[in-house]
């Protein structure tokens, strides 16, 4: 296991982010892809919570296989959702997944930033798409993050450690901006970038639980970047109290800059 997969890992007990999230909330870009009948591939499924709405969106004359790297993921997802005929789980990684059919839609969400070698992985994505197959990736641009006002300065110190910490392992701290140059390399076809974007805006029904999401990360990351040494312990707990006090008494504003980068393969 490389610096990024070792990384990456996502500590037990710290998927509450994944669990909250729906295909309306948190992967819309496959509601005008995934069609009745289709066979689809979700790369980097986490604990299922969105696999299991594009098994609703393929019907009964579909498939949808979740892969996910996490044994503990996998084995949540499966409790959650074995229930659902159509929908399957699987322990794999995409470099090496032994898969036996190709796929009409093949989708990942928010898994590329988290290697070393995305241009390998999408490229294995490609080979297991059915001709005319598509292919569509959502995932973030983590430096063009917006906050207003802006965030308690021993946040920031955090956040950009979080930053140096994923640059340091080979991890592409701009992806959905790169992604389009990707897709091209691969010759794939009829390429497309929507926009994504997580607005939060202070009124919003869900806009603390929003902006709790980087207390989260401080939380569950946090640690692993005091392993290894980008920040202290006390800067991580300060970081923790300021900005939970911001969240409450000042925030405003926050804006994930998220892509979709959709293609199709050629004939």
């Amino acid at each position: 296991m490389n610096t990024s997969e070792k990384r990456a890992q996502m500590p037990k007990g710290t998927n509450s982010v994944l669990d909250r999230r729906t295909v309306v909330n948190g992967n819309a870009n496959l509601l005008n892809i995934v069609k009745r009948g289709h066979s689809v591939l979700d790369v980097g499924c986490g604990s299922g919570a969105i696999t299991k709405d594009i098994a609703q969106l393929v019907g009964a004359t579909g498939s949808v296989t979740g892969i996910d790297s996490s044994d503990h993921l996998i084995q949540q997802a499966k409790d959650n959702f074995s229930a659902v005929s159509n929908l399957t789980f699987e322990v794999a990684d995409i470099h090496s997944y032994p898969a036996v059919k190709a796929f009409d839609v093949v989708t990942s969400a928010r898994v590329l930033q988290w290697l070393s070698t995305p241009a390998k992985a999408l490229l294995k994505m490609k080979a297991l798409i059915k001709p005319a197959g598509t292919l569509t990736i959502l995932d973030y641009n983590h430096e063009k993050v917006e906050f207003s006002p802006g965030i308690p300065a021993s946040m920031q110190r955090v956040y950009d450690a979080f930053l140096r910490w994923r640059s340091d392992a080979g991890m592409d701290n701009q992806i959905a901006d790169n992604l389009k140059g990707m897709f091209a390399d691969l010759g794939m076809v009829d390429i497309t970038v929507d926009d994504y974007s997580e607005v939060s805006v202070y009124g919003k029904e869900v806009f603390h639980e929003d902006l709790k999401l980087w207390i989260k990360v401080a939380e569950g990351r946090g640690p692993q970047l005091v392993a290894a040494k980008y920040i202290t312990e006390e800067e991580r707990q300060s970081a923790i109290s300021d900005y939970g006090r911001w969240i409450e008494q000042d925030a405003k504003y926050m804006k994930l800059y998220l892509k979709a980068v959709t293609g199709s393969v050629s004939h």
